[in-house]
């Protein structure tokens, strides 16, 4: 009976330990932060809602699956590429982030024509000022990841070396269910949907 309880205590403290390698309630883990399902799902929800309310849907607009692992990418992307400025004291301040918005608007027009230009690209509107951020903090990194750059293809090429060191240095995780994160092409790889129980298929 002592033995079959401590076989019990073993079990519950094995699942116990294997559960707190992946909270169930984030998308994506990193030594700085995570990403949680739920804010996830914000991103998705305003993207189709926004769909809704302007009554289209883009050319090529992304659904179901793909939609939620494009906007996976945007956070883990976001999170990496802010944490590597942090690093080399960069920052995007709100008054750029304001600034940046005035612009957009100006150029587009009005509020409202920006609300439709971020339903035809995809963007969830709760989410500009992070991309605004991005800008940003991309052109300030410019100048100190590539700075003899000649081409927008060596800072593109920098720019994923420095994600790179970045995802890898903060551990990054994505929880099992959306895939596995693809450091060199700063993608999500898609999950094994039979669980590497059966082998590639040859040709």
């Amino acid at each position: 009976m002592v033995k079959r309880k401590f076989a019990i205590l073993l079990l519950a403290l094995t699942a116990l330990v294997l559960s707190g390698c992946s909270n169930p309630s984030d998308a994506a883990n990193y030594k700085g932060g995570k990403i949680t399902i739920e804010r996830l799902q914000e991103s998705v929800s305003s993207i189709l809602d926004e769909r809704v309310k302007f009554e289209t849907t883009p050319q090529d607009a992304l659904t179901g699956e793909a939609l939620t692992l494009n906007q996976l990418e945007f956070h883990i992307f976001t999170a990496l590429l802010t944490q590597a400025a942090k690093e080399r004291n960069i920052a995007a301040t709100a008054a750029e982030i304001a600034a940046q918005r005035a612009e957009i608007v100006k150029n587009v027009g009005s509020e409202e024509k920006l609300s439709l230009a971020l339903v035809n690209a995809g963007i969830a509107s709760i989410d500009l000022d992070q991309y605004l951020s991005l800008i940003i903090l991309q052109d300030k990194l410019r100048v100190v990841i590539a700075p003899n750059a000649t081409e927008d293809g060596q800072v593109i090429q920098a720019l994923q070396k420095m994600l790179e060191k970045t995802a890898t240095k903060e551990a990054l995780t994505v929880n099992p269910r959306y895939g596995v994160w693809n450091t060199t092409t700063n993608k999500i790889d898609p999950a094994d949907p039979t669980g590497g129980a059966q082998p590639n298929s040859k040709n």
